[in-house]
């Protein structure tokens, strides 16, 4: 199991990698990440680039502004472009047509494993 370490404020935070849902870049907070997990939503100094180099086997780039955790995929839309995660698929997050085949690729081989 996977783990994280977050600093936020004076606080430092040990989250397992496979309670992350997406992150994505923060939409009000330049240089920015937004962790988002059921719990709660991290806003950790970062890039998205980072996260995406160092957890390249959990996580993949869905939109240019969003990494998705692949285990927590439990569906793909293509006609509204949107991935459902979560166990009851409380989350949606869009994906860039030009990821779907990656995509797809990605979780017909994960399921193999």
């Amino acid at each position: 199991m996977t783990t994280v370490i977050i600093n936020k404020n004076q606080d430092i935070i040990k989250l397992n990698l496979s309670d992350i849902y997406y992150i994505r870049t923060h939409p009000e907070k330049p240089h920015y990440v937004q962790v988002i997990t059921a719990d709660t939503n991290y806003d950790v100094i970062d890039k998205l680039k980072n996260w995406e180099i160092n957890f390249s086997e959990d996580l993949a780039r869905c939109h240019r502004n969003c990494l998705v955790n692949i285990s927590q995929i439990r569906e793909v839309r293509f006609q509204e472009k949107e991935l459902i995660l979560g166990n009851s698929g409380q989350y949606r997050v869009k994906f860039s047509r030009r990821r779907y085949g990656y995509l797809r690729e990605l979780l017909l081989n994960k399921g193999d494993a």
